[in-house]
């Protein structure tokens, strides 16, 4: 009987789908952490993040007149490091992506709009973002972020561009 439903556990193992019944699915936890990302819902960021968790892009390092170097602890530091940087809009666009470890390793672009008084600007900036998740929690975000790549685009229409005078 026993080693019918130990065939029968491992049965169904084989056969439900990947991430089913762990909430701390690596995958499922950085794919969300980056939809929060995209609507800056800072809370939703914030219910994510372990107690220690870390955002961290060497490639800020060595280019100060750009930003300030990006190493923050800790969900209050990150949300206002990220919130200091004036984005109106954020989309990743993700070209392939994989997982490694507890990490989900994600390589494409972000497309980000800031808008100040003299109007929108909107940048493509290559990057590899790599999101390491333990116990269901982001512990650490790590961009490599090609700033000398980035691709400055047209300003998208504005919502009132369309309409008839």
């Amino acid at each position: 009987m026993i080693r019918l439903v130990l065939y029968l556990l491992a049965s169904l193992s084989l056969i439900a789908p990947a991430g089913a019944s762990d909430a701390g699915n690596p995958r499922d936890v950085a794919e969300a952490y980056l939809a929060a990302d995209e609507r800056q819902d800072y809370e939703a960021m914030r219910v994510i993040y372990a107690d220690d968790a870390r955002f961290i892009d060497p490639t800020s390092f060595a280019i100060p007149l750009v930003t300030p170097p990006i190493n923050w602890l800790g969900a209050d530091a990150i949300i206002a490091g990220i919130s200091s940087w004036g984005v109106d809009r954020l989309s990743y666009e993700i070209d392939r992506s994989y997982e490694a470890s507890n990490a989900v390793i994600f390589d494409g672009s972000t497309i980000v709009t800031y808008v100040s008084e003299l109007g929108e600007r909107q940048f493509n900036y290559p990057i590899i973002t790599i999101i390491t998740v333990q116990d269901g929690k982001v512990v650490e975000h790590r961009d490599y972020t090609d700033f000398a790549g980035a691709l400055e685009l047209p300003a998208p229409p504005s919502p009132q561009s369309g309409r008839d005078e």
